[in-house]
């Protein structure tokens, strides 16, 4: 279900429908993803009680010191992989990216650099990538190699046109779309009013995968919310909960 159809009210559905829905009961996973940059914020991130999973940007200078940190403390993670957006290269998307002028074998061999650099990952997730994951032969080179490493896809669906789980799914790739961007405004007060929105509409979905990014105001919001969410029966759940 995507981002308008879960959070819009589902009118269509009258309520024996959405009875049936809130039995089955909500589940949702939280990615904070672009770490590696600031080791300081992961200890807030892990004082948050939830399973919160953190998405790792590869060659950075606390990737592997965070990565390390956060599989002590028993949590998930991803590799943020980096992947050329529409308006490369006035905006960059870090060291490690792929890019669509790669051919197959370079593709490979940037993809195990960058898995090499960010240990005890489950799956991977696309960081920018509006032009890449429009690509489709590129995407199934990616994917395909992925799959072979025995991880997951996130596709954090920064294109509508991304062709990531089309593929993943014809590959046989377990995977899952990004739902909700939590924090595009950095504002603390926007954030708990989606985080709140989501809760007041749990009735209309029943999986929810909500990426934030390692800003203050974003990870308080995250805290601030997590007993609210649990309140209402809404379970918080590691990303490969939702995994198909």
């Amino acid at each position: 279900m995507g981002v308008a159809e879960s959070l819009e009210a589902d009118e269509s559905a009258g309520p024996k429908e959405r009875r049936k829905r809130a039995a089955v009961g909500n589940r949702a996973a939280f990615v904070i993803d672009d770490m590696g940059y600031d080791i300081s914020v992961l200890d807030e991130i892990l004082a948050i009680d939830a399973p919160i999973t953190i998405s790792i940007l590869p060659h950075l200078p606390y990737s592997v010191a965070i990565a390390s940190q956060a599989h002590r403390a028993g949590r998930e993670m991803l590799l943020h992989l980096p992947m050329e957006p529409y308006d490369y290269p006035e905006r960059c998307p870090g060291s490690g990216a792929l890019l669509v002028q790669m051919d197959a074998g370079e593709i490979r061999e940037q993809l195990e650099k960058d898995i090499l650099n960010v240990p005890h990952i489950s799956g991977v997730n696309n960081h920018m990538g509006s032009r890449f994951m429009e690509d489709e032969g590129k995407v199934t080179v990616v994917l395909r190699d992925i799959k072979g490493r025995g991880l997951f896809f996130l596709d954090s669906l920064t294109t509508r046109n991304s062709k990531g789980l089309a593929v993943a799914k014809r590959i046989g790739l377990p995977h899952a779309g990004r739902d909700i961007f939590l924090d595009n405004d950095c504002d603390f007060e926007e954030a708990v009013n989606i985080l709140h929105r989501i809760v007041e509409k749990r009735d209309t979905w029943k999986t929810m995968i909500i990426i934030g990014h390692p800003h203050e105001s974003t990870v308080r919001a995250i805290g601030a919310a997590v007993p609210v969410f649990r309140d209402h029966g809404i379970r918080i759940v590691p990303l490969s909960d939702l995994i198909e």
